[in-house]
């Protein structure tokens, strides 16, 4: 896919996901797992985890660009996730006051059911070995903006992947139970994506 193509519509990204989830079916309803839909994502997630070549060449290219990063394959397509992931942790801030260190990382999700992608940022406050819950923006800001413009074109060429903006993401899929988020209440990233963000 050219990467220079017009983005995709928000319709078109619906009947994307609607291909791969039943409508108004849950996971526990009986015939969710037999459905074609859920039958398809499952061998589309089986065809990505043995084809993963490009994915690794990517991360290769990530390191190289990012030496003073640390680059982590987070990919879990044998959950339910319907991307790959990486997160790639910026090196580390000085000490905040009392001892915290903030983690922050950029992190990479690559959709196996649509040529798209989605880059956002991520911090931690760390004290000791206790964690606090972490503060996501999918927006830019300035701790992580210059890595995500050189991230973004490296995503972009090596996987030929168009990113998706921030108000297309949170469109709501009120017909379809994803993963372990109820009906009624997914949204496009979910779908498309993973819940599984942090």
């Amino acid at each position: 896919m050219d990467p220079s193509a017009p983005p995709f519509s928000t319709p078109q990204l619906l009947e994307v996901v609607h291909r791969y989830y039943p409508s108004f079916v849950r996971s526990s309803d009986e015939g969710y797992g037999s459905s074609e839909q859920y039958q398809r994502l499952l061998k589309t997630r089986q065809e990505a985890s043995s084809s993963s070549a490009r994915w690794e060449e990517l991360l290769r290219r990530l390191e190289e660009a990012l030496p003073h990063f640390r680059v982590e394959d987070w990919t879990a397509l044998f959950s339910n996730d319907n991307c790959w992931r990486a997160r790639l942790y910026l090196p580390a801030p000085p000490l905040l006051a009392n001892g915290t260190k903030e983690v922050r990382a950029v992190v990479v999700l690559v959709s196996i059911i649509a040529p798209v992608f989605v880059l956002y940022s991520s911090f931690q406050h760390h004290v000791g070995k206790r964690a606090s819950p972490s503060r996501t923006f999918y927006g830019d800001i300035p701790e992580t903006k210059p890595y995500v413009e050189k991230i973004e074109p490296l995503v972009r060429s090596s996987l030929q992947v168009q990113r998706l903006p921030t108000e297309v993401l949170f469109t709501s899929v009120p017909d379809i139970q994803c993963g372990n988020v109820h009906m009624g209440d997914a949204q496009l990233i979910d779908c498309l994506f993973t819940d599984d963000r942090w």
